[in-house]
């Protein structure tokens, strides 16, 4: 069964952005092949079922649609990686014009594989590419920063200062494709007029798209400073995902990662936090608020400070040697699934989903709050707090009689919110919708105490070798099912098509 992508529109607005810098040829170039390569990259797909943080559900009518076509719905997102590459093909599709007209006039018939190609032996000659003998344009150079020792960061706003920036940093903003000025070019020149850094601001949306040293390096470390000086007077809401050393705080703000054990206590942080692979982050400052997600994964900090608040999803964990979760955290999404956590504070509220599958937690703390889903191994965790809520309604309420020893889901999910992955047995309390869902994924048994809504599913021999069974009301209007399958049972009313 062929996955199709549910959210086209995230890939239409990743193209808008990369583009915001190019021509009509180039950006229909684009439209065409860079996104037929994107829905069919399978770095740019996940399950709908995964743990995306950032992404949004499918409307009914697509996975309707979906359906119809006999497909397996996936979520399209945009890895680092990709985002690198894709960018630096576009550096070449834009400067085509000048590279290499004759070519340019047949760019509507050039596959991406071909000018990912091309775009990897431009970038290396320009890499490699000596341009002591190019000269600058005096009169195309704005001062805007100034150091004492005779540095500081100039606005490039000719055509043959781009081509000086390009020539000396072995890059390619000086090849054609920055020359419609429809982004701002910063660079950091010396004492002798030498640039060493180069920044693409993308002042319609606000964004810092692209951070260079010389042939395309990251920014050096002994550039930081000035970097950072540059970008508190920008004002950025955004930065392109390699300048992980710094992040933007409400009030418009630019901090150092590095520095985070110095930032004030109620820092809030406007987007997400990327702590990926850094040994020099120790602490975090209290009360500290993340709008976006706190990623920990292969980080050296053990522990996390008091009063966080993170409006996404803390992930990351199941690679982070954090063992015990601080007293006051807020958080939207908690996934402790293979992580070390052991322990979880009293009165720690999770907005969305707390899943403690395969966890190491055994014991909930008091005062517990989760928003809409509570996912745990009856096995582990055999009691729970009386006053612990989902949903705000009180979990005494919610599970009567005993845990089941089977994975537990407190709740009203979807069966997009669910991994059943073999499962030998599940039990629901709440409502389980599967409507309009292409292709059901079922446990060998399961139990639900609530209502099953499979309005519009497509279900497969799967469903009908599972034990199912409803204490409340099945659903199964617009399934082609004209009958209950022999192993499923239902307690309260049957509805089928009439």
């Amino acid at each position: 069964m062929a996955e199709i992508i549910v959210n086209p529109d995230d890939v239409d607005s990743f193209i808008r952005l990369a583009c915001g810098r190019l021509g009509v040829e180039e950006r229909a170039w684009a439209d065409r092949h860079l996104r037929r390569f994107l829905m069919r990259d399978p770095r740019c797909r996940s399950s709908i079922r995964g743990r995306l943080a950032e992404a949004t559900r499918p409307g009914v009518g697509s996975l309707h649609s979906i359906r119809q076509k006999g497909g397996r719905p996936a979520w399209f997102f945009i890895p680092p990686e990709v985002e690198e590459e894709a960018g630096r093909v576009l550096d070449w599709i834009g400067s085509l014009h000048s590279i290499d007209p004759r070519l340019f006039r047949k760019i509507g018939k050039i596959r991406y594989e071909d000018a990912r190609s091309k775009s990897c032996k431009w970038h290396e000659s320009l890499s490699q590419r000596e341009g002591r003998d190019v000269r600058d344009d005096p009169s195309g150079i704005e001062a805007v920063l100034s150091f004492d020792d005779g540095w500081g960061w100039v606005h490039l706003t000719t055509t043959e200062a781009l081509v000086y920036e390009g020539a000396m940093m072995r890059h390619c903003v000086g090849d054609g494709a920055y020359d419609r000025m429809r982004t701002e070019i910063y660079s950091l020149r010396d004492e002798n007029n030498e640039p060493h850094c180069t920044v693409e601001f993308d002042v319609e949306r606000c964004r810092i798209q692209q951070a260079r040293g010389k042939a395309n390096c990251d920014v050096p470390e002994r550039h930081m400073e000035r970097l950072e000086a540059l970008l508190g007077g920008l004002r950025p809401k955004r930065l392109n995902t390699r300048l992980s050393e710094f992040v933007v705080t409400e009030d418009g703000g630019i901090l150092r990662v590095s520095h985070a054990g110095e930032w004030a206590p109620g820092t809030r942080i406007y987007a997400q936090l990327t702590l990926t692979n850094r040994d020099d982050v120790g602490s975090l400052p209290e009360g500290l608020h993340v709008n976006g997600s706190l990623i920990v994964a292969n980080c050296s900090l053990e522990r996390l400070p008091r009063n966080l608040t993170v409006c996404q999803a803390l992930a990351g964990l199941s690679l982070s040697p954090i063992r015990d979760l601080p007293e006051g955290l807020t958080v939207r999404d908690l996934n402790l699934e293979d992580s070390a956590v052991k322990s979880i504070a009293p009165g720690t509220r999770v907005l969305r989903e707390l899943n403690l599958v395969h966890s190491s937690v055994r014991r909930l703390p008091p005062g517990l709050s989760v928003g809409e889903l509570l996912l745990f191994d009856g096995k582990t965790i055999r009691e729970l707090p009386p006053d612990m809520t989902v949903k705000g309604q009180t979990i005494g309420d919610a599970i009567p009689g005993d845990i089941p020893e089977t994975t537990v889901i407190v709740g009203d999910p979807r069966f997009a919110d669910l991994v059943f992955d073999r499962m030998e047995h599940a039990t629901v309390f709440g409502n389980l919708s599967g409507v309009d869902w292409p292709d059901p994924e079922f446990p060998g048994r399961l139990t639900v105490y609530g209502n099953l809504d499979l309005t519009g599913a497509l279900l497969g021999l799967e469903a009908a070798r599972s034990a199912v069974v409803v204490h409340g009301d099945l659903i199964l209007k617009g399934t082609g099912v004209h009958k209950l399958p022999e192993r499923w049972q239902v307690r309260g009313r049957l509805v089928l098509d009439e």
